[in-house]
């Protein structure tokens, strides 16, 4: 017995129902990866702009300083109040052409699991290792 259903209004909404929630999260998920991506080159831009800062003989205050007013221009957080932390290495003098390095460290919180109360972090490091310059 071969059935024959000439009524099919509504096939396309079922359709639509079924594929919408895999859209909504494939769309959320590129936004969240674009948005990590955004805030990594923001903290490498941050370390080296401490890096240049730092070799030119700046003082240490002054390189974490420049990270944070870097970053808290920048970065796009939704609010959270975690700063990105920095740490840098010289050696004692900053004798001419050695290594000054920075590293910039931050929590990225993905906004779209956050909004679920998930707390899925990712840990995103950015290292500038520039020379000393200015001979004393």
């Amino acid at each position: 017995m071969k059935l024959i259903f000439k009524n099919q209004n509504g096939g396309a909404a079922v359709e639509f129902a079924i594929i919408i929630p895999l859209l909504i999260l494939l769309v959320a998920g590129i936004c969240d990866i674009g948005l990590l991506l955004y805030n990594q080159q923001v903290i490498t831009n941050a370390s080296r702009e401490a890096a240049r800062a730092g070799i030119t003989r700046a003082d240490d205050n002054a390189v974490s300083q420049i990270v944070d007013t870097y970053c808290q221009d920048r970065l796009v957080n939704f609010g959270s109040t975690e700063s990105p932390t920095t740490s840098f290495m010289y050696n004692t003098g900053k004798p001419f052409q050695t290594d000054f390095s920075v590293t910039v460290t931050y929590n990225y919180h993905f906004l779209f699991p956050a909004i679920l109360n998930l707390g899925v972090t990712k840990t995103l490091t950015a290292e500038t290792l520039m020379k000393m310059e200015m001979k004393l």
